[in-house]
């Protein structure tokens, strides 16, 4: 590999030959000379990313939901750990484990598609087991290149849980509805996803005790495209319309609201001595009881004289009480 290809003479004399036109650098096509064209960088300023650091702050509340929800199932402490995020097409992801999993089908309206929620075999096995209030120490000695309608049963209460705790954590990010399609074996033949879609495998851990066992979430990219720029790190832009009827929803909705209302009469101190020997009849003089403060929801909100309107007791209204104003009104 050392071995120089031409010597230091021969390498003399090809640019010699070059330079006096004696060898000719040509190819098929007639002589070939290289140039310079003006290139425009700046339309081309989209940048396409396989890191969503948003989407990894999700999944680490998500393996924490997941972790109290699988608990209550299981009637166990379970911890649940995010992994790494990858991105492949849907074949790649399917041949990473040559074990059988299970595979749970669901979609969220309003998202395009179908997910899925990717469980493997040892993880299927524990789950199963622990539901059912065995022992790992005696795991079940049935076939692995298949599971029963009970173990998917199980698998499938389990990842129903993980939809719910999937709306929880996404809420502030978008309103999802997921429902269960199906449940399929790795083995099975089936068109979930487009063999050369891209997906984004969510890996998780799930930790019972001493043991470790992954499952995954997948989504087609396809089916998040509106939520990819949020997922990169990209500031939403708000639906200025949207912000329109929601503002003339409030200012409609508010003023019906039904709060209660209740006033306070003057304030009095006195020592617990004195309180402990109140008897009925006896008078407490209160401080300025011709001043009154009006509560809304324990909230206070406006001061007035106290007196009878119309033969019944009422407050006039002197003035709104502003943020201090209310403070002071509640200590005192």
């Amino acid at each position: 590999m050392n071995e120089q290809v031409l010597t230091n003479d021969e390498k003399d004399a090809l640019v010699d030959g070059v330079e006096t036109g004696e060898v000719e650098v040509q190819t098929g096509n007639g002589m070939q000379y290289a140039s310079v064209r003006d290139f425009d960088i700046t339309p081309r300023n989209h940048i396409v990313t396989d890191s969503y650091p948003r989407l990894q702050n999700l999944n680490l509340k998500l393996a924490r939901s997941i972790g109290k929800s699988t608990s209550i199932l299981l009637n166990e402490k379970v911890e649940v750990e995010p992994g790494s995020l990858a991105s492949s097409t849907w074949v790649e992801f399917c041949e990473r484990s040559t074990d059988a999993a299970l595979i749970f089908e669901f979609n969220a309206m309003p998202l395009n598609g179908s997910a899925v929620v990717y469980v493997e075999s040892d993880a299927v096995r524990h789950l199963v087991e622990a539901f059912y209030g065995g022992s790992k120490e005696n795991p079940p000695r049935h076939a692995i290149d298949g599971f029963t309608p009970g173990e998917m049963n199980v698998v499938s209460l389990f990842c129903q849980d993980i939809l719910k705790d999937i709306v929880d954590t996404w809420r502030s990010l978008i309103l999802l509805e997921p429902e269960k399609v199906a449940v399929h074996q790795s083995t099975d033949v089936v068109e979930i996803i487009e063999n050369g879609a891209i997906v984004i495998d969510s890996d998780f851990t799930l930790i019972v005790g001493d043991d470790r066992h992954d499952f995954h979430v997948a989504w087609p990219t396809s089916m998040l495209a509106s939520l990819l720029p949020v997922f990169a790190g990209a500031k939403r832009e708000r639906d200025a319309q949207e912000d329109a009827r929601w503002e003339q929803v409030i200012r409609a909705r508010v003023p019906e609201a039904l709060v209660d209302v209740s006033s306070r009469i003057g304030n009095a101190r006195m020592s617990l001595r004195e309180v402990a020997a109140l008897q009925a009849g006896d008078v407490i003089d209160l401080e300025n009881p011709r001043i009154g403060t009006v509560f809304a929801k324990d909230i206070p909100v406006l001061e007035g004289r106290f007196g009878v309107h119309d033969g019944c007791y009422a407050i006039e209204t002197t003035r709104w009480l502003a943020d201090v104003d209310a403070a002071h009104s509640v200590a005192g």
